[in-house]
């Protein structure tokens, strides 16, 4: 403004310019042009740094603990277990990470695979795949001692859950409304599995003494979804427990004893399943069907399992050929029982 004032001036009082003058105002100008272009400069040159400061920050193959977007290769896998919710390939791949939760277990997806729904003491939760959404749909629930007693199950339209609270079998919305009981045994009834109809659950019921293997009064029973009269499909003096559906509605895998059994929809056609190229040493559990119906996913007993903690490999099977294969993956409790992602992959609860 100084300059301009003195170009002002000079042009009012009609007086003759300076020439030494002007050469001042001109050289003060260039020299603030230069400052300006020289602050310009060195404000973008900041900013550069800062986004490529940030983008290193962020990028995920530079840190462990991070992550990357699901590309459909496997990620790296951090060092310490237990690693938690993944989505892993059969070959032990990890496909996409869930971002949470870090204390729940009983992981079941949605039909649409969207969301899981999950158990921590007290509580049913469900949360996005993508980590986003937790949301607690009902507190103050009554947990189970057994490992193979706590599960919830998702409809299959993905309109209900159903779920355990002091041993018996519950039914609630997926917004955590309209609760319903379906069971009242006075033993106790667990882990419900609904069928791909919609029309009936399937659980075990039996002692509620918290033996791991299930108790040798547990049988398997199946009751409407919508209630109703409960139906006793097996009837032998070992534990049956953990039932799980085919996609066809036609069968149901379970526990029998040590082994792993399927049965037809109705009780019938009771036969051995577990594959014998693994054998029937240790016990199996936890079975889940792929939705194409031509494997089970199972849980084994691993001998090398630490003092303190029960740890079990996941195994897939075939049901035609009865060959093994194990994942090398390894859950604590068969509390983190597998369910499938897809025809090529697993939910996994990973301890390693």
């Amino acid at each position: 403004m100084s300059e301009l004032r003195e170009v002002f001036e000079m042009v009012t009082k009609q007086t003759e310019p300076d020439l030494n003058a002007w050469r001042d105002q001109e050289h003060r100008q260039r020299r603030a042009a230069r400052n300006r272009k020289a602050g310009t400069i060195a404000l973008v040159g900041a900013l550069v740094l800062v986004v490529i400061a940030f983008a290193t920050v962020l990028r995920p193959g530079d840190d462990s603990k991070v992550a990357p977007a699901n590309n459909g290769k496997a990620q790296h896998q951090d060092a310490t277990p237990p690693f938690g919710a993944q989505i892993v390939g059969l070959d032990g791949s990890v496909l996409e990470r869930i971002r949470g939760p870090e204390d729940g277990y009983g992981l079941r997806l949605n039909p649409d695979g969207s969301t899981i729904a999950f158990i921590t003491p007290g509580r049913i939760s469900t949360i996005g795949v993508d980590g986003s959404g937790l949301t607690t749909l009902i507190e103050g629930i009554t947990n189970n001692q057994g490992d193979g007693q706590d599960a919830v199950s998702w409809s299959p339209d993905g309109s209900e859950l159903a779920y355990v609270d002091d041993g018996d079998i519950f039914v609630m919305n997926t917004d955590g409304s309209n609760i319903r009981q379906l069971t009242t045994d006075p033993h106790g009834d667990f882990y419900p599995a609904w069928s791909p109809d919609g029309s009936t659950i399937a659980y075990w019921s039996g002692s509620r003494s918290g033996v791991d293997d299930g108790p040798r009064n547990s049988e398997i029973y199946t009751i409407p979804a919508d209630g109703g009269s409960a139906t006793q499909l097996t009837n032998n003096d070992v534990s049956n427990y953990e039932p799980a559906w085919s996609p066809d509605g036609t069968q149901i895998a379970y526990t029998n004893g040590r082994a792993l059994w399927v049965m037809a929809s109705d009780g019938s056609d009771q036969h051995l399943a577990s594959p014998s190229a693994i054998g029937d040493a240790a016990v199996w559990g936890a079975p889940a069907w792929s939705p194409d119906g031509t494997r089970i996913v199972s849980l084994h007993y691993d001998v090398n399992s630490p003092p303190s903690l029960t740890l079990l490999n996941v195994v897939v099977f075939d049901l035609e050929t009865g060959l093994a294969t194990d994942t090398g993956l390894r859950v604590a409790t068969d509390l983190n029982g597998v369910t499938w992602a897809s025809n090529d992959s697993l939910l996994v609860n990973r301890y390693d």
